[in-house]
C-alpha cells in the first residue's frame, strides 16, 4: 500500500506492506514541503506534481520498491457530510442476504440531492436493519425480507477531486482511492474501542481543521473548518512583527497555548522584520497570541459536535492530532473548551520504520495505508467482505467523467 497525503504545508508518502500475520509494516517514507496547495486544495498543478514526484522518489529509495498506485487524501473546506438511509426487498427465494444485496441497499442510500458541481466521495455503511432488527453490523448471511441501511455520505467539490487525481496521474501514478483527510486520520490514530464508545477527532492541519464525530463503530458527522496552524503562525508574525519563518520556529520551539503556565520573567530572543539585532521579549507574550486562536479552533470544533447531537455523549472524549497538535499545551486548551478527557493522537498499529512516522503530523498518511489494507482483507471461509467498489466510487466516477469529457 502507498499512502499520499497532500497537505497545505507538506506532501508525505508512506509505503507499507502487510506480513503473513496481518501486521502492517512501514518500508519507506518521503516528505517534502508543499507549495502548490492552499487550505488543502490544489492551486498550482505543476508545483504539486513536482512535490508528489520528489516525495515518492524518497519513499521508493527507502523501501527499495516502485510505487504504482496510491491512496490519496482529499482535504479542504469543500468537504461536507450527511447521513442517509436506504431500503430494499430481498427477492431471493431463500431470503438469504448476500454481497449483492448489501451493495444494492448502500446504492439506494445514495439517492440524495447533490449539486451538479459536487460529487459523492464516500458512502460508509453505519448499521443495517433486517426485518426491523436494528444494530446489525454485518448483514451478509442473515435471512430476511426487508434490508435497511444507515449510511454516512461524504461529498466534495468535483473540481477539487479532479485536480487531485490529475496531479497524481501527471506525476506518473494511478489512484487506487480518494480518502477524505479526516477519515484517514481517524484510521491512523483511533482505537476500535474509542470508535465504538464515541469520540471526537480533531485533526489540526496547516490550512484546515477536520472534525469527525464517531459513535457505535463508525463516523456520523464530518466537518472541515477553514482555519489551522498557519493562522496561528500569521498571528505571531503580526503580533511580534517578525517573518513567517521566524514565527513558525518560535511557535514550535517556545509556543504554548496557556500563558499562565509561563513564568513572567522568562524571555525569548526575536529577530524582527528589517532588524539585525535580536529583541528580548517575554515568552508569555507569545502564549497570549497563540492561546486565543487555539481556543477559537476548539470552540468551532465543539460547535460541530453540538451540531451532531452528541455533545457530552462521547465517553472516549476528544483526540487531537495533525501538525497543529505539536504545539505545547494543545491538549490542555482542548480540555478547557470541551470539559472532557483529551489525548494526543499518534499513529498506532504499525511496525517496520514506525519511528519515522510517529508524530501527529503523520496521522493521515499512516491512516491511508491502513485504509488500503482494510479495503482488501483476506477472504474468510472462502467469502470476501471487500466493499471496495462501494467505498471507492468517487475515483471511478471521476475517471469515467474525464474519459467522457476528453
Amino acid at each position: 500500500m502507498v499512502g499520499l497525503d497532500l497537505g497545505t504545508s507538506k506532501v508525505a508518502v508512506v509505503i507499507a506492506e502487510a506480513d503473513e500475520y496481518g501486521q502492517l509494516n512501514v518500508d519507506g517514507v518521503g516528505e517534502v514541503p508543499a507549495e502548490g496547495l492552499r487550505k488543502g486544495v490544489v492551486v498550482n498543478i505543476e508545483k504539486t506534481v513536482h512535490a508528489i514526484q520528489t516525495a515518492m522518489v524518497a519513499a521508493e529509495r527507502m523501501a527499495g520498491v516502485r510505487g504504482e498506485s496510491v491512496l490519496v487524501s482529499l482535504a479542504g473546506p469543500h468537504v461536507t457530510s450527511q447521513n442517509s438511509r436506504g431500503v430494499i426487498a430481498v427477492s431471493r427465494p431463500n431470503r438469504e442476504i448476500i454481497d449483492e444485496d448489501v451493495e444494492r441497499v448502500v446504492d439506494a442510500s445514495r439517492a440524495i440531492s447533490v449539486p451538479s458541481d459536487r460529487q459523492v466521495i464516500h458512502v460508509l455503511p453505519r448499521t443495517f436493519t433486517v426485518d426491523g432488527q436494528e444494530g446489525v453490523k454485518d448483514a451478509i448471511g442473515m435471512t430476511g425480507h426487508r434490508l435497511e441501511v444507515e449510511t454516512h455520505i461524504v461529498t466534495g467539490s468535483q473540481t477539487a477531486v479532479q485536480n487531485v487525481i490529475k496531479c497524481v496521474h501527471q506525476a506518473g501514478f494511478d489512484v487506487e482511492d480518494v480518502v477524505s483527510q479526516g477519515l484517514a486520520s481517524g484510521d491512523g490514530v483511533l482505537s476500535s474501542n474509542e470508535i465504538d464508545l464515541g469520540v471526537c477527532l480533531i485533526d489540526i492541519g496547516a490550512g484546515t481543521t477536520d472534525v469527525v464525530v464517531y459513535n457505535e463503530g463508525s463516523a456520523l458527522h464530518y466537518a472541515v473548518l477553514p482555519i489551522g496552524g498557519n493562522h496561528v503562525t500569521n498571528d505571531i508574525a503580526i503580533g511580534l512583527r517578525t517573518t513567517l519563518l521566524e514565527a513558525e520556529t518560535l511557535k514550535l520551539n517556545y509556543g504554548h497555548t496557556l500563558p499562565d503556565v509561563i513564568p513572567s520573567e522568562e524571555r525569548i530572543d526575536i529577530r524582527q522584520v528589517g532588524g539585525d539585532r535580536l529583541q528580548p521579549t517575554p515568552r508569555r507574550f507569545l502564549a497570549e497570541i497563540i492561546g486565543p486562536r487555539m481556543r477559537e479552533i476548539f470552540q468551532l470544533a465543539r460547535e460541530e459536535v453540538r451540531r451532531s447531537g452528541y455533545d457530552g455523549l462521547l465517553p472516549a472524549g476528544v483526540v487531537v492530532t495533525g501538525g497543529g497538535a505539536r504545539l505545547m499545551g494543545t491538549t490542555d486548551a482542548a480540555q478547557a473548551v470541551f470539559d472532557s478527557a483529551v489525548r494526543l493522537g499518534l499513529p498506532m498499529g504499525i511496525g517496520g520504520l514506525a519511528d519515522r512516522v510517529a508524530g501527529p503530523s503523520h496521522s493521515a498518511v499512516v491512516g491511508l495505508v491502513k485504509w488500503g489494507a482494510r479495503l482488501a482483507p483476506p477472504s474468510l471461509n472462502g467469502r470476501s467482505h471487500n466493499h471496495a467498489p462501494v467505498l471507492a466510487g468517487a475515483y471511478q466516477r471521476t475517471v469515467r467523467w474525464l474519459r467522457d469529457f476528453f
